[in-house]
């Protein structure tokens, strides 16, 4: 390696993996609740015309059941209690016998209806309370059955928000880190439920620590396809990139402010590296942090007021935060002596990181205002965090069995604990470096 490579390895203050075929599935599956768990049912869709062999009621509540299930929230009746018969009873209220579902001990039960016209579909989809026989929520799609799978995603998220109050993270991408049969790591994007597998980068070469904007439009991310470190800014959508360049060094990581207009970029020169803010195309606004020591890592808090970033200035990694618009850094992890990749919560009031002790890795999180750090994991070899939308859930990677997988947690910070749903894969590859987009809607 050449000097410089060695230097953006150490900086990055993070182990790195990642592989998987590009034809392999996520299969999530849950290992414990962090709330009660509420039995539903999920009927098949009445046929209004244009779905006689089932195809589209089959994707669309296999999908929900999916992502329900997924969501620790529920557990799915199966089927095969089922009583009525969708194709011989109603989808709404007076329509179908709420007995029907109360006999299998459902609390709540989704029907609803579609029909294909000339590659139109539409499809109703409405949840109900078992107990107090009311409907509590509906939703209306119309799309091409390419468009189904998030019809799905979207009615799962309202379910969601229906019943706990909260919308669901299910419309949304992941991005992270795979290999494609070796030793290159490529940029992936896909649903939390591990559909819509989409490969961004095919260079061939190691590319790393991708992060979105607030949407899924665009994607930051580290690439050596030039032969040593460089930041690119892409829009996956429409195949376009543009690479990131500074006159104070070599760009070794980044983060994009919310509105995508600005990116705060660690930026490597002569050992030293030190965070910019830059506009979208590469020119300076100014300098954030200053002095001889290694500061990466950054991380932006959804309003766009913080920054948070890892830095060494105290003789060892640990997480400061600081006022996007410039100012005092602030400590803010004091336990461990080895803490990088800070992750804001949604709403600011949490970080995410990871901590070393004993040569493992674990997730972390810690007050933003400053406290007593908390620990979420601690059965794996855990790095990387990345908060969903919602502020319920982090993904994150981890080392079991010889394998770099991607693992969903359930977490309340308010009771402080955090339940894992691991995500498991088809293949034999590894997959690290997750980063959670806002709602696909929004």
């Amino acid at each position: 390696m050449s000097r410089l490579l060695v230097a953006a390895a150490a900086v990055m203050m993070i182990a790195l993996g990642g592989a998987r075929a590009a034809h392999a599935q996520i299969k999530m599956s849950i290992e414990g609740p962090q709330s009660r768990i509420s039995p539903i049912a999920v009927s098949g869709l009445k046929n209004l015309g244009g779905d006689d062999s089932g195809v589209l009621s089959d994707q669309f509540v296999k999908l929900v059941r999916r992502d329900l299930a997924l969501s620790g929230y529920f557990r799915i009746i199966d089927p095969k209690a089922y009583i009525e018969n969708p194709q011989t009873t109603g989808y709404d209220i007076g329509q179908f016998n709420f007995a029907d579902w109360s006999s299998i001990n459902a609390d709540f039960v989704v029907k609803g209806a579609v029909s294909n016209k000339d590659g139109q579909v539409s499809l109703e989809a409405l949840l109900f309370d078992v107990a107090q026989q009311r409907r509590m929520m509906g939703k209306q799609f119309n799309g091409g059955p390419a468009d189904e799978s998030e019809m799905a995603r979207r009615f799962a998220d309202a379910v969601l928000e229906a019943v706990t109050g909260v919308r669901g993270p299910f419309d949304t991408r992941i991005a992270f880190v795979s290999t494609d049969g070796g030793r290159f790591k490529e940029i992936y994007t896909a649903a939390p439920d591990g559909g819509d597998l989409f490969r961004v980068t095919n260079n061939q070469t190691i590319n790393l620590f991708p992060t979105f904007v607030h949407g899924p439009s665009q994607l930051l991310y580290v690439s050596y396809k030039s032969g040593e470190p460089a930041l690119y800014l892409a829009n996956p959508g429409k195949g376009e990139e543009v690479k990131i360049e500074s006159g104070h060094g070599t760009p070794i990581g980044g983060a994009l402010t919310p509105d995508g207009n600005e990116i705060v970029a660690a930026v490597e020169n002569g050992g030293r590296t030190n965070l910019y803010l830059l506009d979208s195309s590469g020119g300076d606004i100014r300098q954030l942090t200053h002095g001889g020591s290694i500061n990466v890592n950054p991380a932006i808090s959804t309003d766009g007021q913080n920054l948070a970033f890892t830095s060494d200035r105290s003789g060892s990694p640990q997480i400061y935060v600081m006022p996007l618009a410039g100012g005092d850094a602030r400590r803010v992890t004091y336990q461990g002596n080895y803490n990088t990749s800070p992750a804001f919560s949604p709403k600011g009031d949490w970080i995410a990181y990871q901590s070393r002790g004993g040569g493992v890795f674990s997730i972390y999180m810690v007050p933003t205002a400053g406290g007593d750090a908390v620990q979420l994991t601690d059965e794996k070899s855990s790095q990387s965090p990345s908060w969903s939308p919602d502020g319920r859930y982090i993904i994150f990677s981890a080392r079991s069995g010889g394998r770099e997988r991607l693992y969903l947690m359930q977490v309340n910070t308010q009771q402080k604990t955090g339940k894992i749903i691991s995500a498991l894969m088809e293949d034999d590859g590894n997959d690290s470096s997750p980063a959670w987009s806002w709602w696909m809607g929004e």
